[in-house]
């Protein structure tokens, strides 16, 4: 699961936390500190009235009051933030408050105080209560500038395409809310709708105009004469399955036979027999639903059309239960599937902090259908959320967060016997404030630090004493920011940083002048709803999940983003389960397999060239929800898959409510080429 009590809010209008999120981030207390919680009846906040420009960092005191009003020390709060100000979630102290307005709107301050746990309850979170709120707002910065783009078009005669350009503002930063309006200074010559779409008329000179938020800027075109005189389309008929794209061959002509480049041509589809198609303007095809479709590119008076017949892809197949390593009385988080050095099969499994999240669990799986609990290690955290496994499976990492003495950190293991792993070393210097997840790249490793929103990077050479090799992160000094996870395939680390979306970094990839010790930034993609919870690449496509708050729990979704130009990464299809919400993911051989709160396990056939809705195109290829039966479950009857791997033919799965599920799936389908 996410940092999701640091990270989102629930619902609007109101603060809620999902019950996960709220026991697993709840600050830790003493009884003391508890029972003072108790007393707090109200709380003041100075300053009383809380206004920011976005990118304005202020400090804001929060004083606990009993019933008399006289202040209390020595409570442990949770500060909750919705709307444009960050933090998103911070353990309240004596010292004020950092708050920066990140995005411009209304905002509100919720105030939470840690008690006994028989004495309050939060969003079915115990020991914990809401205290005050405060009404807050974030005010955008001065428009400075509008930056019009580059078309992507050469203007023709009898052509359309759309401009575009971006509000700046006095920061350098895009405006948040204002969006250019256009207009022409000839309409003869073309048309420009408010909305940037321009319509060229006849050939000559026009300038277009940006106006917005009081700035605005001339952008001047030479119209063309167009010389098309013919279009082109290949193939003029294809078959194919759902999800499959189909690239047609489109060429505008002269009179000559001679290709014109660069020129805008517009596409449209048309069920002849149903319908759920598109066409793209890079020639590429995919529908939703089987049927015949006509494809149409059309250009000034000139068209051509080609037919394309649809068939349904293969249906889904079976996904068979091999064994449990069932948990019912603690939370399972995050799960690693390796084989030791002793020849056998072993799953470490974490634990979450509902019931208490200080273990790791050992299971020997050689026999999937005879799971055994070997042994288990105990440290002193409330949440072990990350396990991982070296290569060469001699030593492994779990993560703390929540220590009672808030030495969190990492902690190696030494796996020379895989049964019964012994802690051989910690490394807390600098990683105080809690490791969310790591990642391994031979003897480096990645670490997600909770307090600083970067990624330490860790020299693994001598497992024993691990030692720090460097640090990166995004916007150096900033602290509105949020960092969830990291992947690396040794090239290029994918890093999930919430509302900033994915980064990539050359780690050594050699492309941008990066190692794995000093990072070099490459690109970034983000996108307006949902937060950047995890990355996973494979070929060209990097998988995104996401998690949205809803007042109904966690959602998001998959977004498939093209890398195959790295310093441009495009977002080109997704894959969105209307019922349930994408956690933790893991793409192999063409197959995604997605772990999904309110969903069990989604596998999903990512193989060949995406595009569009791969949930409506029947790319699902295999579904099992993770129920656990009474007594085999904290919650019964209720999947929260966490995290999935395959691994020897079999699929591994943690769930926070039932523990350990290992699963086969006979794929009985063709993959795209």
């Amino acid at each position: 699961m996410s940092q999701t009590l640091r990270k989102i809010l629930l619902g609007i209008g109101a603060v809620a936390l999902t019950t996960q999120a709220a026991s697993a981030q709840i600050p830790p207390a003493t009884d003391a500190q508890k029972a003072a919680g108790a007393r707090v009846e109200s709380v003041r906040f100075e300053p009383s009235e809380l206004t920011l420009m976005r990118g304005e960092t202020a400090s804001l005191t929060v004083v606990f009051l009993d019933s008399m009003g006289n202040p209390i020390e020595d409570v442990v709060g949770l500060l909750v933030s919705r709307g444009g100000i960050t933090p998103r979630f911070a353990t309240l102290q004596a010292e004020a408050t950092q708050l920066t307005g990140s995005s411009a709107g209304d905002a509100q301050i919720r105030v939470l105080v840690v008690v006994p746990e028989g004495e309050g309850s939060f969003s079915g979170a115990n020991g914990i209560r809401p205290a005050g709120t405060l009404e807050a707002s974030v005010a955008e910065r001065p428009a400075d500038r509008i930056e019009v783009d580059e078309p992507a078009y050469t203007a023709f005669s009898g052509t359309s395409f759309r401009m575009s350009g971006t509000v700046i503002t006095d920061d350098g930063q895009p405006h948040g809310t204002a969006t250019p309006e256009w207009r022409s200074a000839d309409p003869a010559v073309a048309t420009i709708t408010p909305g940037g779409i321009a319509s060229f008329v006849r050939a000559g000179a026009v300038t277009f105009t940006a106006a917005a938020a009081g700035v605005s800027a001339d952008y001047p075109v030479e119209v063309m004469e167009n010389r098309v005189e013919q279009l082109d389309i290949s193939p003029r008929s294809i078959s194919t399955r759902t999800g499959d794209v189909v690239r047609f061959n489109v060429r505008a002509l002269d009179g000559n036979g001679r290709v014109v480049e660069n020129i805008a041509m517009s596409y449209s589809t048309f069920g002849l027999d149903s319908s759920g198609a598109q066409m793209y303007e890079d020639g590429a095809f995919v529908a939703d639903n089987p049927g015949a479709y006509r494809v149409v590119v059309t250009m000034g008076n000139q068209a051509a059309d080609a037919i394309v017949e649809v068939t349904a892809r293969e249906p889904a197949s079976e996904v068979e239960l091999q064994g449990r390593g069932a948990v019912a009385h603690v939370a399972t988080s995050d799960l690693w599937v390796f084989e030791g050095r002793d020849g056998r099969d072993y799953v470490y499994t974490g634990t979450h902090a509902n019931g208490g999240g200080e273990r790791m669990f050992v299971w020997d799986v050689t026999d999937p259908t005879d799971i055994v609990l070997t042994d288990s290690v105990v440290v002193d955290a409330r949440v072990v959320n990350d396990v991982k496994v070296s290569a060469d499976a001699s030593w492994a990492i779990i993560t703390r967060e929540g220590a009672s003495d808030r030495a969190n950190g990492i902690v190696v293991l030494d796996l020379t016997d895989p049964a019964h792993p012994t802690v051989i070393s910690e490394l807390t210097d600098q990683l105080t404030a809690g490791i969310h997840n790591v990642w391994i790249n031979g003897d480096i490793v990645y670490a997600v630090n909770d307090g600083t929103n970067a990624i330490n990077i860790i020299d693994m050479s001598d497992p024993a004493s691990p030692t720090h090799a460097g640090m990166w992160e995004l916007r150096p000094g900033e602290t509105n920011k949020s960092l969830h996870d990291v992947w690396s395939d040794g090239d290029y680390a994918y890093v999930s940083y919430w509302d900033d979306g994915l980064v990539i970094l050359d780690v050594g990839a050699g492309t941008h002048g990066g190692t794995p010790t000093e990072p070099v930034f490459v690109s970034s993609i983000n996108y307006a709803q949902g937060n950047t919870h995890v990355a996973w690449r494979e070929g060209d496509y990097v998988f995104l999940g996401d998690e949205i708050g809803t007042a109904d729990g966690m959602r998001g979704y998959v977004h498939v983003v093209d890398v195959s130009d790295i310093d441009h990464p495009e977002e080109v299809a997704k894959y969105e389960v209307p019922e349930a919400g994408a956690h933790n993911l893991w793409v192999e051989d063409g197959t995604m397999y997605i772990a999904y709160y309110q969903g069990g396990l989604r596998i999903v056939d990512v193989s060949g060239e995406l595009r569009g809705d791969l949930y409506r195109q029947g790319r699902e290829i295999g579904f099992i929800r993770t129920n656990g039966a009474e007594g085999e479950a904290i919650v019964p009857n209720s999947a929260m898959a966490w995290g999935p791997q395959p691994h020897k033919g079999n699929i591994f799965l943690s769930d926070m409510n039932s523990g350990l599920w290992v699963l086969k799936h006979q794929r009985s389908r063709v993959i795209t080429p």
